[in-house]
């Protein structure tokens, strides 16, 4: 699937679910490259989870009303994943996680906002010291909830 066959599809989808305010391009950067890999897009199946996610992140995006929510890393095919230095059974593979940045907001603010989400038990939250991990490990049958790292 291309570039463009990607944001009509996934775009199309999100729409469907009501969803404005996240793109195909966020949720995948079809193309992107990391040491001469190339980020291929997910099965559609997964879209799924990405919405999932999505409910989450709006969630995250409403906390104030005004910081939107930055998307520095959402869905890595294996071979992306890989050459990043990503875990073997990473949850971005699956479309179901985001590393994060609020505006404004420390990335250890937006995993302590996290942890009051009503569904925190099916959550993976990893505190990193410039972004805020965060998955829906629970929601799609993974062990859960996972925490990590310190933001230090």
């Amino acid at each position: 699937m291309t570039r463009g066959e990607w944001v009509d599809v996934c775009d199309s989808r999100l729409r469907a679910a009501g969803i404005n305010n996240f793109t195909a391009l966020e949720v995948c950067d079809v193309g992107r490259e990391y040491c001469g890999v190339q980020l291929s897009p997910p099965t559609l199946d997964l879209i799924y989870n990405a919405i999932k996610l999505i409910d989450i992140l709006a969630w995250v995006r409403s906390a104030d009303g005004v910081a939107p929510v930055l998307i520095n890393s959402w869905y890595r095919d294996r071979e992306y994943n890989e050459a990043i230095g990503g875990v073997s059974h990473s949850m971005h593979m699956t479309l179901g996680a985001a590393d994060i940045v609020k505006v404004g907001w420390t990335p250890s603010d937006v995993a302590d906002l996290l942890e009051d989400h009503r569904a925190k038990t099916l959550l993976g939250i990893g505190r990193y010291k410039s972004f805020t991990h965060v998955d829906i490990r629970g929601m799609i049958g993974r062990s859960c909830p996972a925490r990590w790292g310190t933001n230090e």
